[in-house]
């Protein structure tokens, strides 16, 4: 880190002459647990709190309707310098504001002069960990972003995982252990860890553990989405192509010398695509020890076909279903209350990857035009419907979300289909008209006795990719 000429570091702001400084860095009188009543303008919003604070608008409403039902908390600016003078240099307020942003700013949106609040200087010291905990909770957060808090958690506030878990109001000190080695993970992966497009948290987790190249880790990944294989099929398919690829051979040099090629790194992932035979189907090797892969082919080939065809009804039956759920939603559907009590009960019965069901429903009502709010994100637009009070708008984003809880579920290729799955697939056809076209979805149906329109037609003859 440079230093300044005296060895203070660089961006550091120098202490103020005793002459020079403000004069609201003098405590007076006021202590901690004051009840005040400060002005709007001589408060500074906390550096540290980078919550999307979303639309105040109808939070101002019910202040305005109802009063400031919970004071804000502020501290001294000079107590909130003595341990971040670097976020302090540049604030000319007497007060930093340490918690209830959202209610000052609806004050300042209503045109108040003043708003109540209550010193608590005992804060400024641990008032980034705060703040960074107390958004943990507030939002409804990924597992990739959950672990990127534990990371600041650890590294930056230097808690222990214990400690992480006491402060989370978590269960078990493994989860801070698990949601870390998915940091482990190549960025492309972590993206999509526990989206409709990626693997759940465990799997990728597996993945990880199996392979160490980043490249091997997504072409696993790839594998097992696009191809419906598990987790030790697809490996066994990286590793026999890392082995049968001539690149992985030492390449002779002119000179005679040989130069050592790190496995590893060796095979890209277009090229991984290329390699035709599943470890699965080979079959036992000849007397001498070689493998017999020149009679398994044709098998692995045929296998390879049929889960490729497979993927792609079950996509191509997705991609229908949601069709229908937009419907549902544009329409305003109506559910009987038998249907409504059932589509709740799969929801809150069944396992659902929440995060991705509400991102889902917010897609799928804006799409429509029934989302009532303008809010792009998504967090911040189920709080403003939470805090709307238009149970008529509560309810459709419930039941949407609900909708759109079974439709992740069902689009899921790592699992095999279930009662609920079907019973998914029922709603949407008593609901909408809904025809399954695909021998796949059909097959599904049929195991589980849900009668379909269309059952004595041909499904669609060929897969569409």
């Amino acid at each position: 880190m440079s230093k300044s000429p005296k060895g203070r570091p660089a961006g550091t702001p120098a202490a103020a002459p005793e002459s020079s400084k403000p004069q609201f860095f003098e405590l007076a009188t006021e202590d901690d647990g004051d009840a005040l009543t400060v002005a709007v303008d001589d408060i500074t919003p906390n550096p540290f709190n980078d919550r999307d604070l979303g639309d105040i608008t109808q939070l101002a409403e019910s202040i305005d309707r109802d009063g400031l039902l919970q004071d804000i908390v502020v501290m001294h600016t000079s107590a909130f310098a003595e341990f971040h003078p670097e976020q302090a240099a540049s604030i000319t307020t007497k007060y930093v504001l340490a918690f209830g942003e959202r209610r000052w700013r609806a004050h300042m949106h209503l045109g108040r002069d003043t708003i109540s609040a209550i010193l608590r200087n005992d804060t400024a010291g641990k008032i980034r960990r705060v703040l960074f905990t107390e958004n943990h909770h507030r939002k409804q957060l990924s597992p990739i972003e959950e672990a990127r808090n534990f990371w600041v958690l650890k590294n930056e506030f230097g808690l222990s995982h214990r400690e992480i878990v006491k402060e989370c109001l978590l269960n078990h000190p493994n989860h801070v252990t698990r949601r870390l080695q998915l940091l482990e993970l190549p960025p492309a992966l972590q993206e999509i860890v526990a989206t409709e497009e990626g693997p759940g948290v465990t799997m990728a987790r597996n993945i990880g553990q199996q392979l160490a190249e980043p490249d091997e880790q997504l072409r696993a990944w790839e594998l097992i989405r696009d191809e419906g294989l598990n987790l030790k099929q697809a490996v066994d398919r990286i590793r026999n192509a890392d082995l049968e690829s001539p690149r992985s051979a030492p390449a002779a040099e002119p000179s005679g010398e040989q130069e050592s090629v790190p496995q590893g790194n060796t095979t890209r992932p277009a090229e991984l695509k290329q390699s035709a035979v599943p470890q699965g189907n080979i079959t036992a090797g000849a007397d001498d020890g070689s493998p017999a892969v020149a009679k398994s082919q044709p098998t692995a080939r045929k296998t390879v076909a049929a889960a490729d065809r497979s993927a792609a009804e079950r996509n191509n039956a997705s991609a229908d279903r949601d069709e229908a759920c937009r419907q549902l939603i544009g329409n305003d559907t109506k559910l009987t209350a038998e249907q409504h009590d059932a589509l709740f009960g799969r929801t809150l019965l069944a396992p659902m990857q929440q995060g991705a069901a509400r991102s889902r429903a917010h897609r799928w009502l804006r799409d429509a035009g029934r989302a009532g709010f303008d809010i792009g994100d998504t967090d911040s637009y189920f709080e403003a419907v939470l805090s709307s009070g238009q149970a008529d708008l509560v309810n459709r984003v419930a039941v949407a979300t609900a909708l759109a809880a079974g439709e992740v579920r069902a689009r899921d290729g790592r699992r095999q289909w279930d009662k609920t799955d079907a019973e998914h697939v029922r709603l949407l056809i008593e609901s909408t008209g809904y025809v399954p076209e695909t021998a796949w979805e059909r097959a599904q149906l049929d195991k589980f006795g849900v009668p379909y329109p269309g059952a004595s037609a041909e499904p669609d003859p060929e897969p569409i990719h």
